[in-house]
């Protein structure tokens, strides 16, 4: 028999948020995992879709992929849960900022908010700068772009996150897909760069915040985490062993496992006995 309260349980809004040179579609098994008991949507940040061109008359900012992401926010008068990797997980984090209240809580696999390292101060002494690591890459990908090498700039990004031969093994249409979105990746570099929120704004986002970090991540990654949940009063920070920042997609079926546990736990809900 079905409780009133497992009727409510079923209304939960879940908005999950693809990370650069992906696609919707990386969540798919997420929301098998899920289940019937969430509604999952997973739309497509700016320039992923035929419908949500961007024509680059100026830097793109975080603020611009919140905006077009938040009238589902607003559809949702009982709140929604946010999940994002990489790139989406900085948007999601933007989007707890801007509506308080209305977010529930946030799942996020390594969001990358390198404008938290812009300041000194985020290094660790004796270290060489994460900062420098990743302009390193982002002005790679940059030169190359301008110098018609879109193929190139996209293989620079995929091995620098995911590990040399991580080009070579992936298909030619996934090659050609990820060659198409580096201008919109190039892009993302600037809004994550160059975003207004400080490190302290982020205390704001009172809600919980499950912080997943790769065991064999890169640096700026890893920092980038270990900032946010200095700072996020509701954060638990876990680390998924032996996975990349690519983790969500190469390691899919225990990020999965771990989002759901957090979003349960959010409802009391027994997320194993559900699926039993």
């Amino acid at each position: 028999m079905t409780r009133a309260s497992d009727i409510a349980y079923q209304a939960a809004a879940v908005i999950c948020l693809h990370s650069s040179a992906s696609s919707p579609r990386q969540w798919a098994a997420l929301a098998q995992t899920l289940g019937a008991v969430y509604r999952v949507a997973a739309p497509e940040l700016i320039d992923y879709g035929e419908a949500c061109g961007w024509h680059y008359e100026r830097p793109l900012t975080l603020e611009d992929e919140a905006q077009r992401i938040e009238p589902l926010i607003e559809s949702e008068p009982d709140g929604v849960h946010l999940v994002g990797h990489s790139y989406g997980g900085a948007v999601a984090l933007e989007l707890a900022l801007r509506n308080p209240g209305r977010v529930r809580s946030v799942a996020l696999y390594e969001p990358v908010l390198f404008s938290l390292l812009n300041d000194g101060t985020a290094e660790r002494p004796g270290r060489s700068t994460v900062k420098t690591e990743i302009d390193e890459v982002r002005f790679a990908i940059r030169r190359s772009l301008h110098a018609g090498r879109a193929a190139f700039a996209a293989r620079l990004f995929v091995e620098y996150w995911s590990g040399p031969g991580a080009w070579e093994s992936l298909d030619a249409r996934r090659q050609a897909a990820i060659t198409a979105r580096m201008r919109k990746v190039d892009a993302e570099f600037d809004a994550v760069n160059f975003g207004m929120a400080s490190l302290t704004d982020y205390r704001a986002v009172r809600v919980p915040v499950l912080l997943l970090v790769g065991g064999s991540t890169r640096r700026p990654a890893r920092r980038i985490a270990e900032l946010l949940g200095s700072v996020l009063p509701g954060s638990t920070r876990e680390c998924v062993r032996n996975a990349g920042h690519m983790g969500p997609i190469s390691h899919a079926t225990e990020v999965n496992a771990r989002i759901a546990a957090f979003l349960d736990a959010q409802s009391g809900y027994d997320h194993l006995a559900r699926a039993a």
